[in-house]
């Protein structure tokens, strides 16, 4: 271990114990002390370090290779961390039992020299060390590891002298850094050693000459092509005139007798006479002239073979006349080409624009484009693609291909379904140019020749394209507000301000942009039908609770069928200035709401706006009058099918008996004595009470199922929601008119005979419940299971009174409720609103259950029990057979033979083919009506 010096012990021990110091002042150097001492007591030292890695056999398995891990003792005694202990680097080493972790953490430098570190990671070798690149260079690559030497020491790697070597093994000929990235020049190193500065370096040695870091920096190493960078157009001047400081004097006969440039490219840069790396004191611009290189690219037979392919290189000169580039040479864009040889041009690469356009290079740069260029994305586009080669024209011109008109199909030459853009990338839209050009933005530009039209170039930025996820991304959820706001003002003003206004997303709540509802390229008009039909599903995505109630209501019923007309959410809440309903700004504030309503309600009052537009009858706590409602007509549907289900599923095996006994019989020819059963006054109120039903059942039920594909293909098919409402109401007038002619009608009957309204009720051949019925029931049961006779029916059985009391409860429940639905604005000046919802439930479920017991038990015991199958024509005809009528009916016969008034209603009938067919046309129609209706009812139902 190592030892501490006594002296000191002595020292301070001395001091606290004498009492020189205050007693504070002593606790704290004691403590202090005690804390030091333990720590140089206990402490790893060097020497612990080195019992292993002095040793020459000590090695490491890195994918798959031995690597040394011997340290010799010495290595640290010349190195300028001298003073440093092993684990002031190796902090993870620093362990109280040996042996430390296999595997230790990399030094991170930065812990001592942020500085440093910092501009490092800023720079282009840092940014590709921390992206995980193989190639990029660290700490130790360039300043060794343990025997790190100051840059003044000639054995240093960063001594003057060998700096260009050092960065010459990465930026050589043939190097993996040379081969795998764009950069501008592959083999620096020996263009270096060639040029003044290396010849002064390496011939001369002058260490005064310029090094690769008195260019570029030492840490903060940017591309050229960055604003910032040392070597950029903008500070190339400055960086040479660190060492050239008459630089002034020298150049003051520079281009129109300026010193410096006013816009890029308008007075050369010293890297435009000059060669960056390969300095000579020619001129190229003046050593090559156009006409050298013309000579060979006017030739119709130049060409060069790219990718297996023969291209020609034949340049037309008088593609340069109009030309943003008419002014420039050949050598000012082909820079890299070499004057000393047979062919100057065999040198030249791709022409780098950033020479003259320094920033908008450095924008394209850091922009996905620019990125994919950098890798070497083979599609990756590049300033020439976009803007051409030679004939470079300005966007102003028509001719141009970044005039404005015709961005979208240069871009769309890549973003569309097989274009270059999505070969091999990850785009959120692989045929963007489609959905644009079918866009509201699109059509603009296209079929009205409308310029102000959004571009891409407007949304995306011209040169900083960035995909969406990027938070620079100028469509990125932060920014796409503002974005579109550079066109619609007023609209992102009304946005940013709302609830729905961009801030801080987080995983529970996520802030809806532009692009949410209205897409990012296939943007529709905001008044068509495509939009109109869209806007609740994209409030849905958010607000899908509040969607689904909004669909049980009539409004999202008839929106669901396409009545665009319906109120949706952008009606009532306002389409980009949305509040809360606390907020004196909102649409449905209670000083607002009224007149929101009468935007379609023109009488809509205060109560009228207690509608529950949102309501769900699930939510006891908050709406416990839809609750109670809602299931007890649930109790109510579902009792009474039970009941007459099993009342119907007993008597099938009887009524197929029957029928098998009936077909033995001989069938009745020519004319037969019937009775009279039904008036033409019955029969005629029965064909209204049919037609009506059938008009209501198909058009509520399409409004009840409007979720379904059925409900929605019926009201394309009859014309529209709009027309199903008005095919509706007339069905309504109509059951109002026979309700209403039915009961003047028996009024009269009372009234014209006298009879006493007790006898006219509950007398034996009326149709309201009595003990009979009771006992009927009973002995059907009774009959059903073969315990005994049939039962003597008389004019009217217990399941017919059923029927009749069921559509005349049905015709008062479903008729008040739906007049409340078809005139809230009445009912509301005297009820509260929240009783329309009451009224929707009580109408849609009352119409189910008349619905379903119609089309169920009603025509089985009519017309499809076995015995009157496929149909019983009585109520079209209004006569039976007498002698089916005595085996159906025999206590109604029996009675009608006593009173004598048998004569009265036998007749003799024939009925004709052509008659009965026309009855059987009719009910067959309204027979298959029924049944697909309840059939598709069913399906709704079960696959909701």
């Amino acid at each position: 271990m190592k030892k501490v010096d006594n002296k000191v012990v002595d020292n301070v021990l001395y001091n606290c114990i004498s009492g020189r110091l205050s007693g504070v002042v002593k606790v704290i150097l004691l403590a202090g002390f005690i804390v030091m001492t333990a720590s140089v007591l206990y402490a790893q030292s060097n020497e612990d370090c080195a019992m292993c890695h002095d040793d020459p056999d000590l090695f490491t398995i890195v994918n798959g290779r031995e690597v040394s891990r011997y340290i010799p003792a010495n290595i640290l005694e010349n190195s300028v961390h001298s003073y440093l202990e092993c684990i002031s680097c190796h902090a993870d080493a620093d362990v109280e039992e040996f042996p430390h972790p296999e595997k230790l953490q990399p030094v991170n430098c930065g812990d001592c020299h942020d500085e440093a570190m910092t501009k490092f990671l800023d720079g282009i070798h840092g940014t590709a060390f921390e992206e995980g690149d193989k190639n990029a260079p660290n700490c130790s690559e360039c300043h060794g590891s343990h025997q790190i030497l100051s840059s003044s020491d000639p054995k240093s790697r960063t001594y003057k002298m060998n700096i260009p070597v050092l960065c010459g093994t990465c930026h050589r000929e043939g190097a993996p850094v040379a081969r795998s990235y764009n950069i501008r020049e592959r083999n620096i190193i020996e263009n270096y050693s060639q040029g003044i500065h290396g010849q002064g370096l390496f011939k001369s040695g002058l260490v005064v000459t310029a090094t690769c870091n008195d260019c570029h920096g030492n840490h903060l190493v940017l591309p050229h092509t960055n604003m910032n960078s040392s070597v950029s157009e903008k500070n190339i001047a400055a960086t040479c005139m660190k060492c050239h400081a008459r630089i002034e004097d020298v150049h003051t006969k520079v281009i129109q007798s300026e010193l410096w440039e006013k816009s890029p490219g308008a007075i050369p840069a010293c890297t435009d006479c000059h060669p960056p790396h390969k300095v000579d004191l020619k001129n190229i611009l003046a050593t090559i002239s156009d006409k050298t290189c013309l000579n060979c690219h006017e030739r119709d037979d130049i060409h060069k073979i790219v990718d297996g392919q023969e291209v020609s290189l034949k340049v037309d000169v008088n593609e340069f006349v109009n030309s943003s580039h008419n002014n420039i040479t050949c050598v000012k864009c082909h820079s890299d080409v070499t004057a000393n040889i047979a062919r100057p041009c065999e040198t030249a690469d791709k022409v780098d624009c950033s020479a003259c356009h320094a920033e908008e290079s450095d924008i394209y740069f850091k922009s996905g484009h620019g990125k994919a260029y950098f890798a070497k994305h083979e599609n990756a586009p590049y300033c020439t693609d976009c803007h051409g080669s030679h004939q470079v024209i300005p966007s102003e011109d028509e001719n141009s291909p970044t005039y404005r008109a015709v961005i979208p199909q240069l871009c769309g030459e890549c973003h569309k379904e097989d274009g270059k853009a999505v070969q091999g990338t990850n785009l959120k839209e692989t045929d963007a140019y489609y959905d644009y050009s079918t866009s509201v933005h699109g059509r603009s530009l296209k079929e009205k020749g409308l310029l102000s039209a959004a571009i891409c170039t407007d949304c995306h930025t011209t040169h900083y394209i960035l995909k969406e996820e990027d938070p620079l991304s100028s469509v990125n959820p932060s920014n796409l507000a503002r974005t579109c706001g550079n066109c619609h003002k007023g609209i992102y003003d009304q946005y940013i301000e709302s609830e729905h206004g961009i801030h801080d997303n987080t995983d529970d709540l996520k802030f809806p942009t532009c692009e949410t509802c209205h897409t990012a390229h296939n943007i529709s008009e905001v008044h068509e039908s495509k939009f109109m039909g869209e806007i609740t599903t994209q409030c849905g995505q958010c607000h899908k609770e509040l969607a689904e109630t909004y669909l049980e209501t009539y409004h999202g019923k008839v929106y669901q069928l396409g009545y665009l007309e319906a109120a949706r959410c952008s009606d009532c809440h306002g389409a980009h200035n949305i509040y809360r309903m606390d907020n004196p700004k909102s649409t449905i504030s209670p000083r607002n709401i009224v007149g929101t309503c009468a935007k379609c309600h023109t009488d809509a009052n205060m109560k009228f706006t207690g509608y529950l537009t949102h309501a769900t009858h699930y939510d006891k706590s908050n709406f416990p009058w839809l609750y109670y409602t809602f299931w007890a007509m649930t109790a109510l549907l579902l009792s009474v099918f039970a009941f007459f289900g099993l009342h119907t599923l007993l008597w099938f095996p009887r009524s197929l008996a029957t029928l098998i006994k009936k077909r033995n019989e001989p069938k009745p020819i020519g004319k037969q004595m019937y009775i009279r059963r039904f008036t033409k006054k019955n029969r005629v109120t029965h064909i209204f009470v049919i037609v009506s039903f059938i008009l209501l059942a198909l058009t509520g039920m399409m409004l009840k199922f409007a979720y379904m594909d059925w409900a929605k293909f019926l009201s394309d098919a009859i014309g529209g929601a709009r027309v199903a409402g008005n095919i509706h109401r007339i069905g309504a007038l109509i059951t109002f008119g026979y309700f209403i002619f039915h009961v003047v009608s028996l009024l009269k009957v009372k009234f014209q005979r006298g009879i006493k309204v007790s006898k006219f009720i509950f007398s034996s051949n009326s149709l309201m419940f009595n003990r009979k019925d009771i006992r009927d029931f009973w002995a059907s049961l009774k009959w059903f299971i073969g315990v005994g006779p049939r039962p003597e029916y008389g004019r009217w059985t217990y399941w017919e009174k059923f029927d009749y009391f069921a559509v005349f409860w049905g015709v008062v429940v479903i008729g008040s409720t739906g007049l409340m639905l078809w005139f809230p604005e009445f009912f509301t000046k005297f009820l509260p609103g929240w009783l329309i919802n009451v009224a929707q439930i009580i109408h849609s479920d009352e119409a189910l259950l008349a619905v379903g017991f119609i089309f169920t038990i009603h025509f089985f015991n009519t017309h499809l029990r076995p015995e009157s199958f496929p149909m019983d024509t009585v109520i079209f005809t209004g006569y039976v057979q007498e002698e089916e009528y005595k085996k159906d009916r025999p206590h109604e016969y029996e009675q009608l033979v006593k009173s004598g008034k048998i004569k009265d209603v036998r007749v003799e009938k024939e009925f004709t083919k052509e008659h009965m067919r026309k009855i059987r046309i009719f009910g067959f129609t309204a027979l298959f009506a029924g049944t697909i209706m309840i059939l598709l009812i069913i399906y709704s139902l079960i696959f909701h």
